[in-house]
């Protein structure tokens, strides 16, 4: 058998390793950079079936809330979408994220939902 190349082995195509798809819906940003998992990152007004399509991703990654966004719009739409992976909300810290979290989960349908608190700037 030939070797994977080194797109093959970035995309998880063939028997080489295999990468987590990651999702990461931003508002202009640059996606973070991870060596065990592929980083998708697009605006979320261009989220569409066909983008969903393309990145299959595990996981999608997204602020709770940005200046023009909020997590319930982009849950809304990838519900809308028929997405029903794991969705990963970056939030600043809170006093009760539990309560958040679901109420959260009340918009994602069949998503599994979960906050990840983090002390970066949200958008």
């Amino acid at each position: 058998m030939p070797p994977m190349s080194e797109s093959d082995q970035r995309t998880g195509h063939g028997n080489g390793p295999q990468y987590r798809r990651i999702l990461y819906l931003a508002g202009g940003e640059h996606a973070p950079i991870s060596q065990d998992a592929l980083i998708f990152t697009i605006p979320f007004a261009q989220l569409s079936a066909e983008e969903l399509a393309r990145v299959s991703p595990d996981t999608v990654v997204f602020p709770l809330f940005t200046a023009n966004l909020d997590a319930t719009v982009i849950l809304t739409e990838l519900k809308a979408l028929g997405y029903r992976g794991r969705c990963l909300v970056l939030t600043p810290r809170l006093p009760k994220p539990h309560l958040i979290e679901a109420e959260l989960r009340g918009y994602g349908g069949a998503m599994q939902i979960e906050l990840l608190t983090t002390d970066a700037p949200m958008g």
